[in-house]
């Protein structure tokens, strides 16, 4: 019985470290596509969930994250730009738009140098690494809503990233189901007969026509000797 304990927390030990390595993995990856400098990645606690900071701005202040979401609403007021956005579940390429009851909640992302609050109108999904500055109390309907909020380091509008990639012609996402790793995800010159010859390549050719019998010429036409 011990030594079945043993196996599973083991086991259950290997699949926790995976899980967390592929989970780093992805947040790298994720920020190679959304060009955060180097130097900035390093910043990042990756360990902060956006329920942590939620349930305790304070405790993080000074921090650096990275929440992804949908634009509420974008101001200009005196002295920034206040962005209110709805946290929303990170997949490749951005937060999913369409898992909006998934949200954990709302958080302010501000930024003191000007943006614009045009070119980020409602709906538009983004992508936020911030540090985090505690958090501010408003109004919300009829009651009153706490939003943590991030200093913008850099910002990611990914309806932009689509259309810049869609102009250049360049796919989304590298990966093995990608170019540039083949035509759609098949290595170079296997699609689509994997395993077989491609039609009208190397094809072996069909057997010639065999030549036709040679007559001979009937007697009264031979040349006499």
């Amino acid at each position: 019985m011990l030594r079945m304990t043993v196996t599973v927390l083991l086991f259950s030990g290997i699949l926790t470290l995976s899980a967390c390595a592929e989970s780093a993995h992805q947040v790298h990856r994720d920020m190679v596509n959304m060009n955060v400098p180097p130097e900035l990645e390093q910043q990042v606690d990756t360990s902060i969930t956006f329920a942590d900071l939620r349930a305790a701005p304070g405790s993080y202040v000074g921090r650096v994250i990275m929440v992804g979401g949908v634009v509420i609403t974008a101001k200009r007021t005196e002295d920034r730009t206040e962005i209110e956005v709805l946290q929303l579940p990170a997949e490749a390429g951005g937060p999913s738009t369409t898992e909006r009851t998934s949200s954990e909640g709302r958080f302010l992302a501000v930024r003191e140098t000007f943006l614009d609050p045009a070119t980020v109108p409602p709906g538009t999904p983004i992508t936020v690494i911030g540090a985090v500055t505690g958090s501010t109390t408003r109004p919300l309907d009829d009651s009153e809503y706490t939003y943590p909020v991030l200093d913008i380091k850099h910002l990611t509008d990914w309806n932009a990233v689509a259309s810049r990639r869609s102009e250049s012609g360049v796919s989304a996402f590298y990966g093995p189901s990608y170019q540039p790793f083949g035509y759609w995800g098949r290595p170079y010159g296997a699609y689509p007969y994997w395993g077989r010859p491609a039609p009208f390549f190397n094809q072996p050719r069909p057997p010639s026509t065999p030549p036709l019998p040679r007559h001979t010429l009937p007697p009264r036409f031979q040349k006499r000797r």
